[in-house]
């Protein structure tokens, strides 16, 4: 394939351009960028997160929830059926404060 273009800047016929899904170069360049500012920022990172936490601790989870989706691969819903022919099973969750 080659890179003509017809005057409106469309490609010529018989060239499809960039095949699907591909990301364009301006995009990589803006991820490494985004990655490399991450990377030399991470202890200040921290220190703002800890700021934050101090004056909201919910806005800090916030941030952190965000930031994780960038870091941890989402999960798929799983829906799981089970028959018990002793009845219902009783499940008890406590949830306790951590103590420092």
């Amino acid at each position: 394939m080659n890179g003509e273009k017809d005057t409106k800047g469309r490609f010529a016929e018989g060239n499809s351009g960039r095949p699907s899904g591909t990301p364009n170069k301006v995009t990589n360049k803006i991820r490494e960028a985004f990655q490399q500012l991450i990377e030399d920022n991470l202890e200040n990172m921290t220190t703002w997160l800890m700021q934050v936490a101090a004056d909201d601790p919910k806005a800090a989870l916030d941030i952190m929830a965000k930031l994780g989706e960038y870091t941890t691969p989402k999960l798929a819903r799983v829906e799981t059926k089970h028959e018990v022919e002793e009845g219902i099973t009783e499940i008890k969750l406590n949830f306790v404060k951590p103590t420092n």
